[in-house]
């Protein structure tokens, strides 16, 4: 899987031809339950069994950016897991799952292959509530971990008093280790956030970014 996972990346780094100037946006529904970064304002797509999905792409073509919120009710009958393939899978196109075994994923993270495409999911299930972040790309297009990860830690659920200050972020000038320009961009914009970093050098030269 590791190989794999390096193979993919590489096509990550040879395929992803996104604007290194691309602006992003910081994502708060009207519900405010939640806030994430996206590359782009999303839509609001109903979903089967009373989801909905936030759904927004890197580009036309590129990979796909969405935000399920569940009703926590569907995990009484299956686990984290099975709900994701349930949900992704169909009679003409399985689910195969990859990275499980080789500790390549942290708790509550998955990948799959479902035909021609690589999906690669992030679940929070807390106070009642679930929602699963999702990274879906083209099989051309491969698996970009890291990058995949700065979508997943700029979710935070928001509180009764608002949204916790943003906490465990990379620091401005790790992102340049990232395999291509739109996943570079994408982490400056999330290190960003973090209180402090408006004077950095990286976060003074970043577009400004869009908040609804």
């Amino acid at each position: 899987m590791k190989k794999l996972l390096l193979w993919a990346s590489a096509l990550a780094t040879m395929f992803t031809g996104v604007s290194a100037a691309q602006t992003m946006t910081l994502y708060v529904p009207p519900e405010r339950d939640f806030r994430v970064l996206l590359p782009a304002p999303p839509q609001r797509l109903d979903a089967p069994q009373g989801s909905v999905e936030y759904r927004a792409e890197a580009g036309p073509g590129q990979r796909q950016y969405s935000v399920f919120r569940h009703d926590p009710r569907r995990l009484s009958s299956a686990d984290v897991q099975n709900d994701i393939i349930t949900r992704i899978a169909s009679d003409d196109q399985s689910a195969r799952r990859y990275g499980q075994d080789e500790g390549d994923l942290v708790a509550n993270e998955f990948i799959f292959r479902v035909g021609g495409d690589w999906t690669i999911h992030k679940v929070f299930v807390e106070s009642g509530r679930y929602y699963e972040l999702v990274i879906k790309s083209y099989a051309d297009d491969g698996v970009d971990m890291a990058g995949a990860r700065d979508f997943f830690a700029s979710f935070q659920m928001g509180t009764a008093s608002g949204f916790p200050v943003a906490a465990n972020l990379p620091g401005p000038d790790s992102c340049q280790s990232r395999s291509n320009a739109f996943s570079r961009r994408f982490c400056e914009y999330m290190a960003c956030l973090a209180p402090g970093t408006a004077s950095h050098p990286v976060c003074q030269k970043l577009p400004s970014m869009f908040r609804n």
